[in-house]
C-alpha cells in the first residue's frame, strides 16, 4: 500500500470518527479509542500493509487511576489486533469497533477507584453495646443481548477515497418484515454512528404484484439507485 492509499484509509477513519486520529510519521498514527477518548493508541504501518500487520507502538493513558496495568491492555489490543487483521484487507475500522467494544466491557467489570471518606472516630464500647446491621447486598441481574445484525449477510469493509462503505441484505417476506428488519438493524451500534444509512427494499408477490421503496438518507439518489440494483437483479 502506498503513503497515499494508507491516508485514504485515515481518512475515512477520521470521517468516521472524527478528531481521534493523530498523524506522527508518514507510517505512524495514533488513535483515540471511540468513546474513549482517555485512551489512545500508537500503531506503526509497515510498508507492506495491509499484506502486513501493523505493529503496535504504545498505549497512552490519560486515566491512570482506572487503567494502571499497561502490560494487560497491551497484551488484548495485540490480541484484537491479531484477531481482526486478515492479509491484503484494511483492518482499522474493525479494529476501532472492536477496541470500543473491549473497553467497554473493561469499564464495566473495572469501575473507577472512588476514595473512601475519612470516618470519623467512633467512641469505645464495650461488646455488649455494639450491634451489627446487615448491609443490604446489590444483585445485578444481566440483560440479554440480542445482536441487531443476526440474519444479515454483511459485506467487507469497502474504503473509497475518505468513505467507507459496508453492505447488509437479507431475505424478507413482507413489507412489515422489510420495515422491522430495518428499524432494528439501525440499532445496531456501528450502524447506527454511520454518516448516511443507505435502504432499499422489493418485494414480488406470487401473483406478480411489486412492492418497493427505498431511502437516500440524504445521500442523493443513493437509495434509488440501490433499488435499480435490486430491480435487475429481481
Amino acid at each position: 500500500m502506498t503513503v497515499e492509499e494508507l491516508q485514504d484509509e485515515i481518512g475515512a477513519i477520521d470521517a468516521i470518527y472524527p478528531d481521534t486520529v493523530i498523524p506522527i510519521a508518514p507510517q505512524i498514527y495514533t488513535f483515540k479509542i471511540p468513546q474513549h477518548e482517555s485512551l489512545s493508541i500508537q500503531l506503526n504501518f509497515p510498508s507492506e500493509y495491509p499484506e502486513a500487520i501493523p505493529q503496535l507502538l504504545q498505549v497512552l493513558i490519560e486515566n491512570n487511576s482506572r487503567f494502571t496495568d499497561v502490560n494487560y491492555l497491551e497484551k488484548h489490543i495485540n490480541e484484537i489486533l491479531s484477531k481482526v487483521y486478515i492479509p491484503e484487507q484494511v483492518v482499522m475500522f474493525e479494529f476501532l469497533t472492536e477496541l470500543q467494544e473491549f473497553f467497554d466491557k473493561y469499564i464495566e467489570e473495572h469501575p473507577e477507584p472512588t476514595p473512601s471518606p475519612k470516618q470519623k472516630q467512633k467512641p469505645i464500647s464495650s461488646p455488649d453495646d455494639r450491634s451489627i446491621t446487615p448491609q443490604p447486598v446489590k444483585v445485578e441481574i444481566p440483560k440479554e443481548i440480542i445482536d441487531p445484525t443476526i440474519g444479515w449477510f454483511q459485506s467487507e469493509p469497502i474504503v473509497d477515497r475518505s468513505s467507507t462503505f459496508i453492505a447488509y441484505a437479507r431475505k424478507v417476506d413482507n413489507l412489515q418484515q422489510a420495515q422491522d428488519y430495518l428499524n432494528n438493524l439501525i440499532t445496531d451500534k456501528k450502524v447506527s454512528k454511520a454518516a448516511h444509512n443507505i435502504s432499499s427494499w422489493r418485494i414480488k408477490t406470487e401473483n406478480g404484484v411489486v412492492y418497493q421503496d427505498c431511502d437516500d438518507d440524504g445521500e442523493t439518489a443513493a437509495g434509488s439507485r440501490l433499488l435499480h440494483l435490486l430491480q435487475v437483479c429481481y
